[in-house]
């Protein structure tokens, strides 16, 4: 159904304030700086998160206050192995990201993905078999999108239907109950299951579900006039 809308952005009839979608500024921004981290080539030994350096190791005190702890703690999203694990993170990015952030806003979408990297490099961290192995990709961050996304009834875009929105909630509850079976069931170090950083995308889910909930509470009710970003 159209609107025909008054200069104040009131439907005219109903004095109802029309809400505009906001634009997916931060989701966008995030997906160009990967994509240049990936063309760019930046070193994955200077940006990936090795868990050692925060959680120490039999033969090494931790954590390390140190510059490669850091980067490596909010930089690793940045880095990917190859083009598919690029590719395939920030499509999920791209379709996920925008709907989380036209829903919450640009502040509280940047809360979740910093909250989502940090949690899922800590959860990876402190659960991984070997503390040296690096983590790299933006696959744990994103995960804390899909946790947000499940208390969200999306008002634009194809989500915003209630069958497609099911769909997508229900993959993501099979994806959350994937991680955590393969966080819990030991692997062999020789499979290539072994290289999924399980415990990262278990991690970002539960970070993304708690504090998704509290953000999206705390949410103002009134909604925005039209055109107003």
């Amino acid at each position: 159904m159209a609107l025909v809308l008054d200069r104040h952005g009131r439907s005219r009839g109903t004095g109802q304030v029309a809400v505009a979608p906001i634009p997916p500024y931060a989701n966008r921004s995030v997906i160009l700086v990967c994509v240049l981290a990936f063309v760019l080539r930046l070193p994955p030994e200077s940006f990936a998160f090795v868990p050692a350096y925060f959680f120490g190791t039999v033969e090494l005190a931790g954590p390390l206050p140190t510059a490669a702890l850091w980067r490596g703690l909010f930089g690793h999203v940045l880095i990917h192995g190859d083009l598919t694990h690029l590719v395939s993170n920030m499509a999920v990015l791209w379709l996920l990201g925008d709907v989380v952030e036209r829903e919450a806003g640009h502040l509280r979408y940047l809360a979740l993905f910093i909250t989502g990297m940090v949690a899922a490099a800590l959860t990876e961290g402190l659960l991984a078999v070997d503390r040296m192995a690096p983590l790299i990709g933006a696959s744990g961050a994103i995960c804390a999108l899909m946790g947000a996304f499940l208390w969200m009834r999306p008002r634009f875009g194809l989500l915003s239907r209630r069958l497609p929105r099911r769909l997508a909630q229900g993959v993501i509850l099979l994806f959350a109950l994937l991680n955590a079976a393969m966080t819990l069931v030991p692997l062999d170090a020789d499979s290539p299951l072994a290289e999924v950083g399980w415990a990262a995308h278990a991690g970002g889910l539960a970070a993304g579900l708690l504090l998704g909930g509290v953000l999206l509470c705390l949410r103002p009710k009134h909604g925005r006039p039209a055109g107003v970003p």
